[in-house]
C-alpha cells in the first residue's frame, strides 16, 4: 500500500488536474465530487500520473451527470407535444 506522504501527493496532483479541467466555477460541490470519483477510480497500488486518464475520468463523471439532462431535440420534441396538446383543447 502506499505511504501517507504518497497518497497525500496523489490526492494533490488529483485535485489539481481536475481543477485545471473544471468548466463549472459556480460547481465547486461536483468539482468536489469529481476529484473523488477520480480518487476512487484511481489504481492507488501505483501512485503515477497520467494527465489523460485524469480527462478520461473527468468527461465520465460529467457524463454520469448528464444522463437525465435534457437535449435540444427533447426540447423540440416537448414543444410539439405541448402544440399538439393546445390543438386538442
Amino acid at each position: 500500500t502506499m505511504s501517507n506522504q504518497s497518497k497525500d501527493e496523489l490526492q494533490d496532483y488529483i485535485r489539481d488536474a481536475v481543477s485545471e479541467r473544471w468548466q463549472l466555477p459556480t460547481r465547486p460541490d461536483l468539482e468536489k465530487d469529481c476529484v473523488d470519483y477520480v480518487w476512487d477510480a484511481w489504481d492507488k497500488e501505483v501512485p503515477y500520473h497520467d494527465d489523460i486518464y485524469v480527462t478520461f475520468l473527468v468527461i465520465q463523471f460529467l457524463s454520469y451527470h448528464c444522463r437525465e439532462a435534457v437535449s435540444s431535440q427533447d426540447v423540440e420534441y416537448m414543444a410539439i407535444a405541448e402544440k399538439e396538446r393546445l390543438l386538442t383543447l
